[in-house]
């Protein structure tokens, strides 16, 4: 079993990816929105604020946390991921990585991959 965490660039274009995880049968995922480093110091730091420039135009990000059980639906998952934002070794599009899971308790039976 593993999180997979995916930090999307674009917000908008986070509906989509939803839809295309309901699709594959992935039924929970949580969002949560998020800012990245460059951005919370071009804010507060004037010495990085020349930075920021050189950046996407979205200050903000949208951060995608979901279980997914099996090595094949996780490729699924990514494979989703990049239909909708491009290939996520481009820039500006996101960062998608995961954790192995040695402990679940929670999941109902309409969230668990088959």
């Amino acid at each position: 079993m593993h999180l997979l965490i995916a930090i999307i660039n674009d917000p908008d274009k986070i509906a989509d990816i939803l839809d295309e995880f309901l699709d594959i049968g992935v039924k929970g995922a949580t969002v949560m929105d998020s800012v990245g480093m460059g951005h919370l110091l071009a804010d507060h730091v004037p010495f990085f604020s020349r930075f920021a420039e050189f950046g996407a135009d979205v200050a903000h990000n949208k951060t995608i946390f979901v279980v997914v059980r099996s090595s094949d639906r996780l490729k699924k998952v990514v494979d989703v991921i990049e239909q909708i934002v491009g290939d996520l070794d481009s820039p500006d599009t996101g960062l998608v990585f995961t954790l192995p899971i040695d402990f679940c308790k929670g999941l109902s039976k309409l969230e668990r991959d088959e």
